[in-house]
């Protein structure tokens, strides 16, 4: 029988559920061990606080970062010049511990455990971000097996080297840090960045730790060093190092404060096991213990990283990751908030899909369907994409559908009238179709018409319509259902194309002679029968979907063991076409061995794989809107209990 107390957990342990005993949280806690090698990182975090690169070799964490609206995006503080910012320390008779070979694994899917088993001592460190905490914690803990007695020391080396804005790429603050001791707060070390005032800080709260600062211009240092304690054979020692940001330099060391009274109140083994508790009370069950880690895991990247907490207005916002090492972090698409991350959210933590919603329908309402925006709304990247414009619509009808909240629905009228407003300012008049700049894949395209695009405009109107109607607007809702019903012959008559002898489903068309004959793996075709425009056994899709895995499709990937199509900006296996497979009865099966053997980045979803070796896009890594959608997607089709079939929308609301 497993130890009871999961920081005394071998790493040997498979994926297991461990009884824990709280008399509040009665659902046993998955502990799962990662496939990690010495160049992995584990992120974790919560709502205020995200730590994206927790070095698997030895334990430490290079940045950590918060949102800020003030600033557009992330604050990342981190280490100076590749060091770490917090590095753990255990020194025994006198000697640093090398803290090497740990095998980690993640307890409720998300906090991250190291073991390393060196001279007959266990040594043991989680890293911890409570729900609700402005704050996070490193807890070390060392086990003796040995015979004799141990002295061990626990300490850490803090360092910090710059504070970086990061929207899409870091660019490096220029005011002044500095190191000094918390104020009011005992046994506390507070950083802060200043230009005309103190703009941002943290502080480091270190009990039983004595703190030698370091004030140079360049690195701010804290070499913390605990009392010596002698363990018996059998014995432990443990310690903690609690961080937390701060507006400045009250308020940073009083929020690490607040999380060292629950610690004290708790023990540190009792916060997490609080902790995963919570987090586990929105886990979801495949019955597999392979699917469930990943389900879960990536659930859980896309709650805790496509979505946050502001540090200054405490506003919840959407982003594409919170971790700098995804290529185009922290800004706001309504693709990926709304379409793929949102669906997760729904499914794994519905309360938070109602916050996601308002962010969608509130400060990002105005520029709906321009290519990237701030967290604040403010235009980032222009370009009008059709299909973001159709996002937030299938996201509100869908939520309506999944709890019945039509308080909430109600009282985003004006938001259904400008969407609505905003899709009809792009129809074509001649072909009845709706018109695109840009496509899914963020790219120019001279073809105005896309057939992806258009099938989720199709999607949107009948959404329109059911959210009109729940509201007591029939003939508004009747206008719409009208308008779908000739947007779908519109998209027959003009966006089937014969090829090889076929009718398929072209990916776009210029209105005139010209087709593109492509998938475009963000929106894919292969997505057309989840989104209820056709059947997966109709005519047009099996040609469509046959086509563009043949060898005549330069990006079909034809014959290769984790190919799916792609295309020329996305030239490979892509996370969005696996999900769309694994929603397709006659796809499932390669989709589903293709999502379980790559390890992908730690157990979190990339952009994609190689379609020969089956290893990781290592440009895409970290992207926490596409996890949720492969999340989402494993969750509908292998998730048990199944989700009742939602009832029409209509008969949720009081239409009078």
């Amino acid at each position: 029988m497993p130890d009871p107390d999961m920081t005394n957990m071998p790493p040997a342990f498979a994926p297991l559920l461990v009884p824990f005993g709280l008399a509040d949280a009665g659902a046993p806690i998955a502990l799962s061990p990662l496939a990690l090698d010495a160049h992995d990182v584990v992120p974790t975090g919560n709502e205020w606080l995200s730590m994206p690169d927790i070095r698997a070799s030895d334990g430490s964490m290079m940045s950590f970062n918060v949102l800020s609206k003030g600033y557009r995006g992330l604050l990342q503080a981190r280490g100076p010049q590749g060091r770490p910012v917090v590095r753990p320390v255990v020194t025994v008779d006198d000697r640093e511990v090398r803290l090497t070979g740990l095998a980690w694994s993640v307890l409720a899917f998300w906090i991250p455990v190291a073991w390393a088993t060196i001279d007959g001592l266990e040594i043991e460190l989680t890293y911890c971000a409570p729900l609700g905490s402005r704050g996070a914690f490193l807890h070390m803990k060392v086990s003796n097996r040995c015979s004799g007695s141990a002295r061990v020391q626990f300490g850490a080396e803090v360092a910090w080297g710059a504070l970086d804005r990061v929207t899409y790429y870091p660019v490096e603050l220029t005011g002044t840090r500095r190191v000094a001791p918390g104020l009011w707060v005992d046994d506390a070390t507070t950083f802060a960045y200043r230009t005309d005032d103190t703009k941002f800080a943290w502080s480091v709260v270190h009990r039983g730790m004595q703190a030698e600062l370091g004030g140079a211009l360049e690195v701010q240092t804290a070499g913390l060093r605990g009392s010596v304690a002698e363990i018996a054979p059998g014995g432990t020692a443990e310690a903690d190092i609690i961080l937390s940001p701060g507006l400045e330099e009250m308020s940073a060391p009083h929020n690490a404060k607040a999380l060292a009274e629950r610690i004290d109140r708790l023990g540190a083994s009792g916060v997490i096991r609080k902790t995963a508790a919570r987090l586990m009370e929105s886990a979801r069950s495949t019955g597999r213990d392979d699917l469930d880690l990943l389900m879960n895991r990536n659930a859980m990247f896309t709650r805790f990283y496509a979505w946050g907490r502001t540090i200054d207005t405490e506003e919840m916002v959407g982003v594409t990751s919170r971790s700098p090492r995804y290529y185009v972090s922290a800004a706001y698409w309504d693709r990926d908030s709304m379409l793929w991350s949102f669906p997760a959210l729904l499914r794994f933590d519905p309360e938070m899909a109602r916050e996601a919603l308002a962010h969608a329908l509130g400060p990002q309402l105005r520029n709906t369907g321009i290519h990237s925006r701030f967290i604040d709304g403010v235009v980032l990247e222009d370009g009008f994409q059709l299909d973001q414009a159709a996002a937030p619509v299938i996201a509100l009808a869908d939520y309506l559908r999944a709890t019945g909240d039509c308080a909430f629905v109600e009282a985003q009228a004006v938001a259904i009238d400008h969407l609505t407003a905003t899709i009809a300012r792009v129809r074509d008049e001649k072909t009845g179709l709706y018109t695109s700049w840009q496509d899914a894949q963020d790219e120019y395209r001279r073809h105005p018409f896309l057939t992806n695009a258009n099938v989720m405009i199709w999607k949107a109107l009948g959404d329109l319509a059911s959210l009109n109607a729940a509201l007591g607007r029939g003939d508004e809702a009747a206008r719409l259902t009208a308008e779908a019903d000739r947007l779908r012959r519109a998209i027959l008559a003009h966006l089937v194309v014969e090829k090889d002898g076929k009718h398929i489903f072209a990916a776009g068309w210029d209105g005139e002679t010209d087709y593109l004959v492509e998938d475009i793996p963000p929106v894919s075709l292969f997505k057309l029968p989840a989104l209820g425009f056709v059947a997966e056994d109709d005519p047009v899709f099996a040609e469509t979907s046959a086509w563009l895995q043949s060898s005549a499709y330069a990006f079909g990937h034809h014959g290769a063991p984790y190919g799916l199509p792609g295309s020329y900006r996305l030239p490979f296996t892509t996370s969005w076409v696996l999900a769309d497979h694994l929603r397709l009865e006659g796809c499932r099966e390669k989709a589903l061995r293709i999502l379980t053997y790559s390890t992908w980045d730690g157990g979190i979803v990339t952009e994609g794989l190689d379609p020969t070796t089956g290893h990781m896009d290592r440009d895409g890594r970290a992207f926490a809107t596409a996890a949720g959608y492969v999340a989402a997607a494993i969750c509908d089709v292998y998730c048990t209990p199944r989700a009742d079939a939602a009832a029409p929308i209509e008969r949720f609301c009081d239409q009078t």
